[in-house]
């Protein structure tokens, strides 16, 4: 069953700003493969500060040199994985990584920062590809086994420093916790989501989990939420047993 991030929501105010960014950028109820979605003013804008932050070299140069201090930081390797037009810069720290004649095995953190709004993501990821032979060439097919949703384990130290750096560099942003993440946008589409009902992940960031089913993860998968204090919630203990 799909669970669906309610736009109108004032639980709190990440939720009230989520709600007011999806609604000011994305229709709702039309296909990305119509010509109306693409004449949508939101989308218009949208595509205009797309291009504003990664389009315009300056821009984008000061996202790459984020990634590079990150790196230098931690003395360890982090890709760019900021590909092509997308409404958010990202990068992968790579933690580990094993490969062979068959098989590539990776752990590692990617992040991410939105272009639409003060918000970013975190996570850190198992994840691995099947390398087949085909027609003389060899094609990958990828699978993320993994989700590790806050600092936890072998990834708390690298996430928080991580975390850290993206809060001293992008000021007043927040993080979007991985639960929320994965919430569809009822009746929207995005701009990757291809004729699918998106959500909020591929609607602020990019397309990476946009085939990932969300049911299993390691942490905490609210990480990083405001609660209300308006709502109270009492634990009882389980009906007994007739």
């Amino acid at each position: 069953m799909k669970k669906y991030f309610p736009l109108d929501s004032s639980y709190n105010s990440l939720f009230k700003q989520l709600g007011e960014t999806i609604k000011a950028f994305y229709p709702a109820g039309l296909s990305s493969y119509e010509p109306e979605y693409h004449e949508y003013a939101g989308i218009k804008k949208l595509q205009e500060i797309i291009w504003e932050g990664i389009g315009v070299r300056k821009n984008f140069r000061n996202w790459s040199a984020f990634v590079k201090r990150v790196s230098a930081k931690l003395n360890k390797e982090v890709d760019g994985t900021t590909y092509g037009l997308m409404p958010g810069y990202s990068a992968d720290l790579i933690l580990e990584r094993h490969e062979d004649n068959m098989l590539i095995r990776e752990k590692k953190i990617s992040f991410a920062v939105s272009l639409l709004g003060p918000y970013y993501s975190i996570c850190g990821i198992d994840q691995t590809t099947i390398k087949l032979l085909d027609d003389e060439a060899t094609r990958y097919y990828e699978a993320i086994n993994v989700v590790t949703v806050s600092p936890y384990r072998e990834f708390e130290a690298d996430f928080i420093f991580i975390e850290q750096q993206i809060t001293k560099k992008f000021k007043g942003y927040k993080i979007v916790p991985f639960d929320i993440c994965m919430d569809f946008i009822k009746d929207v589409e995005t701009l990757y989501s291809m004729g699918q009902e998106g959500n909020i992940y591929s609607a602020l960031f990019n397309h990476m989990f946009n085939f990932y089913a969300h049911q299993r993860s390691r942490g905490d998968r609210y990480y990083g939420l405001e609660r209300n204090p308006n709502i109270k919630v009492t634990l009882s203990p389980p009906p007994k047993q007739p």
